[in-house]
């Protein structure tokens, strides 16, 4: 599992919103985990605060549906959770659903899950915490990358600042950049800094968000986790 996703169980605290992407199956049946512990509900299919559906194509009419359940009033406690897997949305469909994930109804959750980020505009990707179910074991980085953020980690922030000066105009290898980064911290995890690394990750998934969003800047971002990332 998604070690901020691990992170957002341990805490019992949930975003509104989720886009999962990568592996249609292990996205399911995480979505499926976590909802059975926001309802605090074993048995989903009998949950009337509970909904999940597949779509080949999310339109605008579903969008309207589901907004509509959204905003009803939870029938037991005060949590209700909505799972949507599809192969593409309708443009339609995406910018409806944006007031609703902007302005998220009180208790409510969303996991959509889609094979990719790309298949989703980018102001809906930047209303949801991206989590990205790609099997990262199988994600290989070269003796010299690893060398190189296993340095950027160990590093002071100047020297940090010095090391990503030219990803700063970049976007999208600035997204690589950070991708790589996150598969050397998972083989930290399962060492003595752990915890640094674990924290690392959620940071860097939480600012990595920011690059789908066109009024944020890849420099703003990489300049933020080279000053605040902790040294392990």
């Amino acid at each position: 599992m998604h070690p901020l996703l691990k992170a957002h169980i341990e805490k019992k605290e949930f975003d509104h919103g989720y886009l999962m992407a990568g592996d249609f199956l292990a996205s399911r049946e995480i979505s499926l985990e976590i909802a059975k512990i926001i309802l605090n509900y074993d048995k989903l299919e009998t949950h009337p605060d509970f909904f999940y559906q597949k779509y080949e194509l999310f339109g605008i009419d579903d969008a309207k549906k589901l907004i509509y359940k959204a905003s009803q009033t939870p029938l037991l406690e005060d949590k209700k959770v909505f799972i949507i897997e599809t192969l593409s949305f309708s443009i339609e469909s995406a910018n409806a659903l944006l007031k609703t994930l902007e302005e998220p109804f009180s208790g409510t959750h969303f996991f959509i899950i889609v094979s990719s980020a790309d298949v989703i505009i980018l102001t809906l990707r930047s209303r949801l915490t991206l989590i990205d179910n790609r099997d990262r074991d199988k994600v290989s980085l070269d003796k010299e990358k690893k060398d190189f953020y296993t340095k950027f980690l160990k590093d002071l922030p100047n020297k940090r600042l010095d090391s990503v000066a030219h990803l700063l105009k970049d976007r999208q290898k600035a997204i690589e950049f950070l991708n790589e980064l996150e598969v050397v911290l998972l083989e930290k995890m399962r060492g003595e800094n752990a915890e640094s690394a674990a924290k690392s990750l959620e940071e860097i998934q939480k600012n990595k968000n920011l690059l789908f969003s066109p009024s944020a800047s890849a420099k703003m971002v990489l300049e933020h986790l080279a000053l605040t990332l902790p040294q392990c």
